[in-house]
């Protein structure tokens, strides 16, 4: 299962691994054709977003002055995930405990015994 994870843009990670990285605003937008041009101070990466070019400063900000906004730049990859599920039980004497880790909820459910209060997913918790 591959998850879609989002983290703060950074112009030499992404001109590093291009085959790796998507560029996206904060809305959500695609950014293509991202470049930086040598020699232009102010906002010196252009790209392309929604038909039009843009142009952001080296760390992805949209406004100078680093004002958050939906047009700052960010990364996303696609990271492969790997399910882990246990079930929750409570002991007599109130201590919580959990199972061995499963790999599907199915195989969790199914070998679930006296004292079960939940079955949970623990890519949920990260």
């Amino acid at each position: 299962m591959k998850q879609t994870k989002t983290i703060p843009f950074d112009w030499e990670l992404y001109n590093n691994n291009r085959d790796k990285y998507k560029v996206v605003t904060r809305d959500g937008d695609e950014v293509t054709q991202l470049t930086k041009f040598e020699g232009v101070n102010n906002y010196p990466l252009r790209g392309c977003k929604a038909n039009y070019i843009q142009s952001w400063e080296l760390n992805g900000s949209y406004h100078k002055h680093n004002e958050s906004d939906s047009f700052d730049l960010q990364l996303q990859y696609e990271e492969e995930v790997f399910e882990s599920w246990v079930n929750l039980y409570k002991a007599d004497d109130g201590t919580l405990y959990t199972s061995i880790t499963y790999t599907s909820k199915n195989y969790a459910e199914n070998s679930r015994n006296l004292n079960y209060i939940k079955t949970i997913n623990l890519n949920d918790l990260v």
